[in-house]
């Protein structure tokens, strides 16, 4: 079985559902709680497949900061583009033509104004990460903002076809 995640989350959650919410359906193997705010990574079944999936509390709002979907199955998609089936500088590129343009670094796809980050191993996007709002973390704030100018041009860059 295939799903297609899209811009706004995982079927059935949201950064938006409350941190409570989402540790609940989690089949939970790991829980953390750091200065003050808690993590929890688990595994969350979707059709038929077992996805690892881990959240962020804000340290601020205590709503969620992000959630991270890792371990895509052959056949998942995102917004109906193929993952694990093209580089990230094609996957960028179809990202680009449904959305904003992405910034791009040698371990992650950013997608600024969707608020969606795709890691990237072995030049494959292999963990799509959903942030919310009132981002804490200075750099993440920064890649969000979509001032590729305030960004480490050594680090990161606007993506262009090649």
């Amino acid at each position: 079985m295939m799903v297609d995640f899209t811009r706004s989350g995982i079927p059935g959650f949201s950064v938006t559902d409350s941190f409570a919410d989402v540790k609940q359906r989690l089949d939970i193997v790991r829980a953390g709680n750091d200065f003050g705010f808690e993590s929890v990574m688990g595994y969350l079944e979707l059709d038929g497949n077992r996805y690892l999936m881990g959240t962020t509390q804000n340290p601020v709002t205590y709503d969620i900061d992000s959630v991270e979907l890792r371990e895509l199955f052959k056949g998942d998609t995102f917004e109906g583009i193929a993952l694990g089936d093209m580089s990230a500088q094609e996957f960028a590129g179809e990202l680009a033509k449904i959305g904003s343009t992405p910034i791009m670094e040698d371990t992650g796809i950013w997608w600024v104004d969707e608020r969606v980050c795709f890691y990237v191993y072995e030049d494959v996007p292999s963990t799509i990460c959903w942030w919310g709002k009132d981002l804490v973390d200075d750099e993440i704030k920064a890649i969000f903002s979509g001032k590729i100018e305030d960004l480490d041009p050594n680090q990161y860059h606007l993506y262009s076809p090649e």
